[in-house]
């Protein structure tokens, strides 16, 4: 599905670009088009993210606007599967917030709606929501916007629609619920994409180029960390795990909210507290922390706390940064000493 009316740009200097993007008028990729630096560009709309690559390959549009990663879905498979069969270059990168909210038609309520329309990978973001009403019931369709639209048509109080509250002013829908996304800090990642142009690594495939900017961004990040404790005490071990996870969460610039889930081991001469006790009396209380024993290693380190940490905002990994104090140093000399 297209717009004829942006199929052409608009003369003057500042030629505004035919930016293709997945889904209807009010779908969240058209908001992070308007995100975009001067002069900006003009949705083309698309039911399915390969035809929007097929357009771009045909010159129908100038780029290609497509999420690739979502904070609490994950990664964007079909999209990312459209990529790998274009050759493409990454000219943008673009962060958009998403609030997702439940919509009806107006003398709707939350007891008399029975369905919720919405993009799948909406719905999977509002999976707290929908648990906790299971009278509900989720029913995936091509787009958010698409979702408000086809409700407003409908014009049935049992049927809503998940989308932003945008859309929802746009087809005359009201709020039946705010806000009901898993998380506050939920966001979706854009690439602006246009076809890659002859280089000095244009023999690399369109899979080659995408792997290289996918890499550091799918999937979680893993980051490692250990440390030693020279008694084995209740207080020396609060006093090490709080360092130890300080110093990863500074030396990879990270925030506590951004740790998926925390696994600890000690050694078998460690039994006077569990790591996990200590990392929450340092405040992580929502993070899943797991403690398991070390094997008993002979002449291994004695005293020794290890953890792995899950991110859930990917990093580059040529930037990870693995912390090893005290003793625990000695575990990895290839690693610089803070």
């Amino acid at each position: 599905m297209t717009s004829p009316a942006t199929m052409h740009p608009a003369p003057g200097d500042h030629v505004r670009l035919r930016v293709g993007v997945q889904g209807e008028a009010g779908c969240f990729s058209e908001m992070a088009l308007g995100r975009l630096p001067h002069p900006g560009g003009d949705a083309v709309y698309f039911t399915e993210f390969p035809a929007v690559l097929d357009a771009l390959d045909a010159g129908m549009i100038d780029r290609a606007l497509l999420p690739f990663h979502n904070t609490l879905a994950g990664v964007v498979g079909p999209s990312l599967r459209a990529m790998a069969e274009h050759d493409l270059r990454i000219e943008r990168e673009i962060e958009l917030p998403v609030r997702l909210f439940l919509l009806g038609v107006p003398g709707a309520s939350l007891e008399t709606v029975a369905s919720a329309l919405s993009h799948p990978v909406a719905l999977a973001q509002c999976s707290r929501f929908l648990r906790h009403h299971p009278a509900i019931r989720a029913e995936a369709v091509h787009d958010t916007a698409g979702a408000a639209r086809l409700v407003a048509e409908r014009g049935d109080p049992a049927v809503a629609a998940i989308a932003s509250r945008e859309a929802g002013v746009r087809y005359g829908l009201v709020s039946l619920a705010p806000e009901i996304q898993d998380r506050t800090d939920n966001a979706t990642r854009f690439w602006l994409l246009a076809r890659r142009r002859l280089a000095p690594d244009a023999g690399r495939s369109s899979l080659d180029v995408a792997a290289r900017h996918l890499a550091p961004r799918l999937g979680l990040t893993a980051v490692r960390g250990a440390t030693t404790v020279s008694v084995d005490r209740p207080e020396d071990m609060n006093e090490a795990v709080a360092e130890l996870l300080e110093a990863l969460l500074s030396a990879n610039g990270i925030v506590r909210e951004e740790v998926a889930s925390a696994i600890f081991t000690a050694t078998p001469d460690l039994g006077s507290a569990f790591p996990a006790t200590a990392a929450r009396a340092a405040g992580w209380e929502r993070v899943p922390l797991l403690c398991m024993a070390e094997m008993a290693v002979r002449n291994g380190l004695p005293r020794c706390i290890r953890v792995l940490l899950h991110l859930s905002r990917p990093i580059d990994p040529d930037r990870v940064r693995h912390v090893y104090l005290r003793d625990a140093r000695s575990l990895r000399p290839d690693l610089p000493a803070d």
